[in-house]
């Protein structure tokens, strides 16, 4: 008798086991959807980790998306500042914590190319490795574009309404940025620059020269003027 009602425990446990699993499977979000109604259609793909400019430019312009494993490390500068180490990350799907999965593991949407155009850069930045964070125009039409690259290359580049180069900015006047991140321009066509890792933001003027620096370079912390210090964590972009 004992047997009997196991096995129909059993067999209900086994039912309401795979019910709710089917529940569970007919509830996740769909991974991709075809082209319909004229948009695009999308799939899912596994991210990365932060590309650090993980691109190459060809002389002729051509850019290249460089493999995300293997290969070289960048060189760094010898005398670049240490920093003092962030606290982890913690409660957030990209942290890599024990619970969720490494930034790495996430999705992000791909859309498929088939919307009968391709991609131009009439800007052609020099040859060599080095992602573009961002990019923004002044008053004159001028380009400028903020650029990780290794150091002793320049990182900062305006381009004017031709597309042509007209000024490059290196390591002798804002020093490597550590993570290039954003730039903006103000009302004076001054061009404010931030540097992540480096914990600065500069103020250039339209001519490229070094105005001003806000936060120590090299140095993480709060902004605290009551003790008289004025660091900065992470700045990643100015607003005007």
């Amino acid at each position: 008798m004992e047997k009997c009602n196991f096995a129909r425990f059993a067999a209900v446990a086994l039912g309401a086991i795979l019910i709710v699993s089917g529940a569970f499977a007919q509830t996740q979000p769909p991974t991709h959807e075809a082209a319909e109604g004229g948009s695009p259609g999308w799939f899912l793909k596994g991210s990365f980790p932060d590309p650090g400019g993980n691109t190459a430019v060809a002389p002729d312009g051509h850019v290249t998306l460089l493999p995300r494993t293997g290969g070289a490390a960048q060189p760094v500068a010898a005398t670049a500042p240490t920093l003092p180490r962030i606290p982890a990350c913690s409660r957030s799907p990209v942290c890599g914590n024990r619970l969720t999965p490494g930034r790495q593991a996430l999705q992000r949407v791909q859309w498929e190319q088939t919307l009968n155009y391709t991609f131009t850069y009439p800007y052609v930045l020099p040859p060599g490795t080095g992602g573009v964070p961002s990019v923004a125009l002044d008053s004159k039409g001028n380009l400028w574009v903020f650029q990780r690259k290794a150091a002793g290359s320049p990182q900062l580049y305006k381009f004017d309404a031709e597309y042509k180069i007209i000024l490059q900015i290196g390591d002798e006047v804002i020093g490597h940025q550590e993570k290039a991140h954003g730039i903006a321009i103000d009302a004076e066509d001054n061009v404010w620059i931030a540097d992540a890792d480096g914990a600065a933001v500069m103020k250039l003027s339209p001519q490229g020269e070094l105005l001003m620096t806000i936060g120590v370079r090299g140095h993480r912390g709060d902004w605290d003027d009551a003790k008289g210090q004025r660091l900065l964590l992470q700045p990643r972009m100015s607003a005007f």
